[in-house]
């Protein structure tokens, strides 16, 4: 041995599929030839004993008009044929007859002793019964009937008839048919092995387009390499429409990785340049002078909580494309969270007028969403309202409600925004007015957290402004109209809770 054992490659699917398909086509063949054959073969045996039976009938009826016994006649088988003195001309006739139809004529005495053979073809002498009987002979078919002959004249016995029916034409069709039925099963054997690996290569042919587009997928490219659709709407079809899906979502995964990386390294270069700088400049004289040391380590504190913030708004971000799946089974109800965050807002800004319009009515609504997300999505849009408010501070909250979805709108009285403001305002880092965002603290995430948040639980989101004269943000979601959906994640809340 030389230490390495070589792997033993299975077969591929297409040789699966070929040795199935042929094996199956094979069976299906070779049981309908076979039962063919066996049709034939029995109709034709049929039709040949009819024959048979009709000959011996009429064999039997002729030497049943005889009035003498059959073995008061002499037989001399010396002579072709039949030369005795007492054997009548119609008789000699009838053998000569029989003869030539292939037919062989046994005549026994009343002692079942043999008188007379027209032909001796090797067939053991022995008692058949009266019906018509099939018999191997050498590799043909042969009839046999024996019967006691009693005359319609004396009503004595006479002896005994066997009749065998040899018929050639059918013997040589039967091996006629036979040779052919050989030379199908062959060429049907090779059929099938020609048909499994065709069909094979074309069922699977779809497969082998995914696996070699597949191949082509790589970071560079995943954005622009996607599967086709087939014209056939079949299983290939759904899986060729998940396959995009999936791709979909990787490369939505990479592009806001590479996203993540660049805003990042972007939003961190500023703080990190002003740290540093604050550090040199320590490092270099600042140290010495009390005031200027102060001055540095609280703008580089300053500088360091914003990146933390930074950093934590990033996260949120990222994690807000696939909310709806790691928190599938958790629901919101609408107004005891409005309510909530409304009274909250109330406390912390106690300069602001905050005006909540509920048509809860005594009922409760329920979304599927983590209530986390609800409140931190209602936070951001109320938080934007205080920030950009001007001399007005007031605030509009209102929830309104259809029967399939619920509609919540945050409205404020501040400076609004132009009509391209409104198209990239939920971008990343965007600011209406930055140098005035940035002094009140803002990193331009908390939209767009918003959106990835409001757009994963299948909700939607868009705002209406007016330059200086405020905005309204927009955020509607389904609503849950299965009672019983409601109790099964209450259930599972609670037992999570536990």
């Amino acid at each position: 041995m030389t230490g390495t054992t070589q792997q033993r490659h299975p077969l591929s699917l297409k040789w699966k599929w070929s040795i199935l398909l042929f094996v199956a086509l094979a069976t299906v063949s070779a049981i309908g030839l076979l039962s063919y054959n066996r049709y034939a073969n029995e109709t034709a045996l049929r039709q040949q004993t009819s024959i048979a039976q009709q000959r011996f009938d009429r064999t039997v009826a002729y030497f049943q008009k005889i009035d003498t016994p059959l073995e008061k006649y002499h037989f001399d088988t010396t002579t072709d044929g039949m030369a005795t003195s007492k054997v009548k001309e119609d008789i000699s006739r009838f053998f000569s007859l029989v003869e030539a139809e292939d037919t062989i004529v046994k005549l026994f005495n009343t002692s079942n002793q043999l008188l007379y053979e027209t032909r001796n073809i090797g067939l053991p002498t022995q008692r058949y019964d009266s019906e018509i009987q099939q018999v191997q002979v050498g590799n043909d078919f042969a009839f046999v009937a024996t019967q006691k002959i009693v005359s319609t004249v004396t009503h004595h016995p006479l002896g005994t008839l066997q009749m065998v029916f040899v018929p050639k034409a059918f013997n040589a069709a039967h091996q006629e048919r036979q040779l052919l039925m050989n030379r199908t099963i062959i060429f049907m054997l090779l059929a099938s092995v020609i048909l499994a690996f065709g069909i094979s290569q074309y069922l699977l042919r779809p497969l082998d387009y995914l696996n070699n587009a597949l191949d082509l997928v790589e970071e560079e490219s995943l954005s622009e390499i996607r599967i086709r659709k087939p014209r056939s709407n079949d299983e290939w079809s759904d899986l060729n429409i998940h396959i995009n899906r999936l791709l979909d979502k990787i490369d939505l995964y990479v592009r806001n990785q590479k996203q993540f990386v660049e805003d990042v390294s972007h939003e961190l270069r500023t703080p990190v340049a002003i740290v540093e700088g604050h550090l040199k400049m320590l490092n270099r004289w600042g140290k010495d002078d009390p005031e200027i040391l102060e001055e540095s380590i609280s703008a580089s504190l300053q500088e360091i909580t914003r990146m933390k913030d930074l950093v934590q708004e990033m996260l949120d971000l990222s994690r807000a494309d696939h909310a709806n799946v790691d928190y599938k089974d958790e629901i919101t109800e609408i107004y005891s969270t409005v309510q909530q965050v409304y009274n909250n807002f109330v406390i912390l800004y106690p300069n602001f007028k905050f005006y909540l319009d509920s048509e809860k009515g005594g009922k409760e609504l329920y979304i599927k969403m983590y209530r986390n997300h609800f409140e931190q999505i209602l936070i951001i849009l109320l938080d934007n309202a205080v920030k950009y408010s001007l001399d007005r501070h007031e605030v509009h909250l209102s929830v309104s409600a259809s029967f399939t979805k619920v509609e919540i709108a945050v409205q404020d009285f501040g400076e609004g925004m132009t009509e391209e403001d409104k198209d990239r305002v939920f971008g990343r880092f965007y600011r209406v007015d930055k140098a005035r965002s940035r002094n009140k603290g803002g990193n331009g995430l908390g939209l767009s957290i918003a959106k990835q948040l409001v757009e994963g639980y299948k909700g939607k989101i868009h705002v209406e402004s007016v330059l200086n004269h405020g905005s309204i943000f927009y955020v509607e979601f389904p609503i849950i109209i299965d009672q019983s959906e409601i109790k099964k994640h209450q259930q599972l809340a609670v037992k999570k809770a536990i």
